[in-house]
């Protein structure tokens, strides 16, 4: 019984196997080629069975190529993978009945497609709009990568300005019109579309400074399947993470740039003024500097580092500020012996080394100390930067930060410290404050 049922399911996998019509082509073709050698089969009989081989092998050819048509079906479109949006994806934006769009700026769809978001929201569909919060200025930089080189640099103002678009569209129509800014970069630019009852949804994923439009871009409609509600999930979740545009009052104090002050400059100070080819130095006295880093000032002058070094004149009245400021009880006598002492500090490095040293004295009650670090425009270096400390009043500390090129205000600082150079007078390091 058991060889009966094992002969049966033998037979059940010859006949239903894919290739059962070739094997039978094979060994019909095989017998009658025997018969044929062994003058068995008439010519006749020869002609017939090859003329009805020939009928099965077309056969089998029409469902090996309806078998691929299938399998081209369930693949989907070819090219899936596309270099351009698709040609009709303006028309089907301006007829949509709901509309998200999601990107970094979208100040080039907004700004084209105005005239039809306005007759759609006037018609009453619901439009919604996700980009990048602009008020995040490092976020910004992050998302200023994923911009060709020409369209980064004001990435902040095609935000605001796509945002400024946005809110007046809203005002003049009364429409449905949802607004929302993101605390992260969309991994993914999306326009999903539902218009009269079907929709889409077109996917354009970014790229690391591309060097045209970023790609790939890909397109699905609600009959793809998966895929479509793979991406269209994804951008309901994304909308959702948003964050409502104007922002709260309280969100919007937060988001205020503020800087990052710490009580020592720490290890870095060092280290990029041992790299620097040039160093410009305000502050008062700068005793301590200069004390604890005597040997090091004698190396990097011989080594050729441009050194300029602008201190308060012990003549002027600025030093009776200075005196007045400290937080410790300091006289006006003690200020001037700093001073003094740093003066004949600097004359000795000058004598010592032979090295480029140029000192100034200002009658400026400086706010501020800053050494610059190779800060001229045109010389930046991995260690160029700003180590700034702002004086306070009476107040132990100093609040210390620090800049970079690319920071907003590095320019701002640097300028100023320029000025107060050029408008002071040089040190005859003859110099001696007088009482």
């Amino acid at each position: 019984m058991s060889f009966v049922r094992a002969s049966l399911r033998a037979a059940h996998r010859t006949l239903t196997d894919d290739n059962f019509d070739l094997w039978l082509l094979t060994g019909a073709a095989g017998v009658f080629t025997v018969l044929g050698i062994v003058n068995v089969a008439s010519m006749s009989v020869l002609s017939s069975a090859i003329l009805a081989l020939l009928a099965a092998l077309s056969i089998s050819q029409i469902r090996s190529r309806r078998l691929v048509a299938q399998i081209a079906d369930r693949a989907g479109p070819a090219d899936v993978l596309l270099h351009n949006f698709p040609e009709d994806l303006i028309r089907r934006r301006a007829d949509a009945d709901d509309l998200l769009l999601i990107g970094i700026a979208m100040a080039r769809t907004i700004q084209g497609a105005r005239d039809d978001l306005h007759r759609a929201l006037t018609r009453g569909a619901r439009i919604r709009v996700l980009i990048v919060d602009p008020t995040d200025q490092k976020l910004v930089e992050q998302a200023a990568l994923l911009r060709p080189t020409g369209r980064a640099a004001l990435l902040s103002q095609r935000i605001r300005t796509t945002l400024d678009e946005l809110v007046e569209l809203k005002a003049s129509t009364q429409g449905n019109l949802a607004i929302r800014v993101a605390q992260f970069i969309p991994p993914i630019g999306v326009s999903l579309i539902n218009a009269r009852g079907s929709a889409t949804v077109t996917i354009q994923h970014p790229e690391l400074r591309p060097a045209a439009e970023p790609g790939p871009i890909l397109h699905f409609a609600e009959a793809d399947g998966a895929w479509f509600t793979f991406y269209a999930r994804q951008a309901e979740r994304l909308w959702e993470a948003g964050t409502a545009w104007p922002p709260p009052p309280g969100r919007r104090l937060n988001a205020l740039a503020r800087p990052q002050f710490t009580q020592s400059f720490g290890a870095e100070l060092l280290t990029s003024m041992k790299a620097a080819k040039e160093l410009l130095i305000t502050g008062v006295a700068r005793n301590t500097l200069l004390v604890e880093n005597y040997t090091e000032f004698e190396r990097w002058l011989r080594q050729g580092c441009a050194i300029r070094i602008l201190l308060i004149d012990p003549r002027s009245n600025a030093v009776e500020t200075a005196a007045q400021r400290y937080y410790a009880e300091r006289s006006l006598e003690s200020a001037k012996a700093r001073i003094d002492q740093a003066l004949r500090l600097l004359s000795e490095l000058a004598a010592s080394t032979g090295g480029t040293l140029e000192v100034r004295l200002t009658s400026h009650p400086i706010p501020l100390g800053l050494v610059a670090v190779d800060a001229a425009a045109g010389r930046h270096t991995d260690y160029s930067a700003l180590f700034i400390e702002y004086y306070t009043f009476q107040a132990p500390g100093e609040p210390k930060f620090v800049l970079q090129p690319a920071d907003t205000w590095f320019p701002q600082f640097l300028a100023e410290a320029e000025l107060l150079w050029s408008s002071a007078r040089p040190a005859h390091f003859g110099d001696r404050p007088q009482g």
